[in-house]
Parts: structure tokens; sequence; C-alpha cells
């Protein structure tokens, strides 16, 4: 799979109907850029929710994610950071190098505290991504993998997506984006297994429309109890930064 490198801004907001009540209101936005190195990819995530509810003050939840991966997928840098606003934020900061594709890997952390440990052999975040559109592009109705990013942990979590049939004329709730034009897109589900529940249910879902050239048309997750809808207003594509 090619994907292309850009810079995509999510307008953030409850989905009708979530129980958040009339006069409560979701509003945020989430900004998703993905560049192109000479022997990685580069992706910077920034989001920021306001939750004001019927009765009582809002609250401002904010998070951001910087990552750097390998192209041959032996190594992956972190630095993330989470919190409401104006209070103070939890931060995570590793690397995990991989001696070869397959084999166990070391992670060492730095925040919130230094350590090393053995981590399994895991695709990485946008390795999963190329994987994912290589087997929708095959047809392949479920991609099941095991995922290593460190957003929820300091360990792989199991992913299971249910990928939809193809569609070349979807459009987005934002409208057209001309690098979207006539480029297959698929709605995909995903179920993330952290703590292997003894009733099998997953510990949380998330849904997408995915471009096959890795561009999300639309997301919806659950946050903080709500379910969130993802809109995608602009879309810059960024050029490749080559090799010196």
């Amino acid at each position: 799979a090619q994907l292309l490198p850009h810079r995509a801004i999510y307008e953030l907001a409850a989905r009708p109907g979530n129980g958040f009540g009339s006069s409560g209101s979701v509003r945020g936005v989430l900004t998703y850029e993905i560049s192109d190195g000479c022997d990685g990819w580069s992706v910077n995530q920034k989001a920021g929710i306001d939750l004001s509810p019927p009765e009582g003050d809002s609250v401002r939840f904010e998070w951001s994610q910087a990552t750097w991966e390998a192209k041959d997928s032996t190594a992956y840098r972190y630095v993330i950071k989470e919190g409401q606003a104006g209070g103070e934020a939890t931060q995570r900061r590793g690397e995990l190098r991989y001696g070869k594709p397959g084999a166990e890997g070391t992670l060492t952390t730095e925040l919130p505290g230094r350590s090393e440990s053995r981590v399994p052999s895991a695709l990485l975040p946008v390795q999963h991504t190329k994987s994912l559109i290589e087997h929708a592009a095959a047809g392949d109705p479920i991609f099941y993998a095991s995922i290593f990013d460190a957003t929820v942990d300091e360990r792989p979590v199991e992913i299971s997506a249910s990928i939809g049939p193809a569609s070349a004329g979807w459009a987005t709730r934002g409208g057209k984006f001309a690098p979207l034009e006539n480029v297959k897109s698929r709605h995909v589900d995903f179920a993330f297994f952290v703590d292997d529940l003894p009733d099998g249910t997953p510990d949380f879902e998330q849904s997408i429309q995915l471009y096959d050239n890795g561009v999300i048309g639309e997301v919806n997750f659950e946050f903080a109890g709500l379910q969130v809808e993802g809109t995608l207003r602009k879309l810059e594509m960024l050029e490749p930064q080559g090799c010196e």
C-alpha cells in the first residue's frame, strides 16, 4: 500500500442521540499528520475536546502523540501527553527496538520512569495501516493483528478489524477533497482487546472510513462514556522529505 503524506483536521462532536442531554455539548478538534522521511514515518496527532454538561462547568481534555517508525519496522519512538487543561498532564516517552522481524523487542522508557522490558513481536502503527489496506484490497473481511503503539499500555494490544466493501464514490460529511477523488474507501470497525475480559468483549471500539491511500475520511470513537464523531474538514498534502 502506498500511503499519502498529509495533514488532516477533523471537527469533533457528540454523535446524535448518545444521551448527553439536550443542552449539553461536545466540541473539539483533532489534527493528524503523517510525513514520509527517508527511512521512517513521522506521525503527529493532537486533540482537544470540550465537554459542556447540561449542568456544571465545562471541562477541556487535551492529548498529543508524536512518533517515529522505521520503515523496516525495527524501531519505534514515541512521546505521549494527555490530561485536563490547566492540570498536570501525564507523559510517556520511550523507544522500542526489534532486532529482526518476528523476534522479541526491547522497550526502553524514559517517562513516567526509566525502565527496560521485553516486548513480543507486534506490528507498529503505520505498518498496521499498510497491512490493513493490503488485506482489504485482497478482499479479506477480517484482519486480526497485535499492535504496539504505547497509547494504551507498554505492551501490544490485540485488534480485530472488520472490513466493509470498497466504495469509489463515498463522500465525507465535510465535502469533497481533490486528493480523495476516485480513490476507493472502506468502512472499518475496530475492536481493541487489552485486558482479555472473560466474556470476550472488547475493551473499546472505534470505526473509520479508510481510503486506500491511508487518509481517514471520518472517525467515530468513545470518549468519557460518550460517542464522538470526527468529520474531516481540511486535508493538506505534504511533500516527502526524501534522503539527503
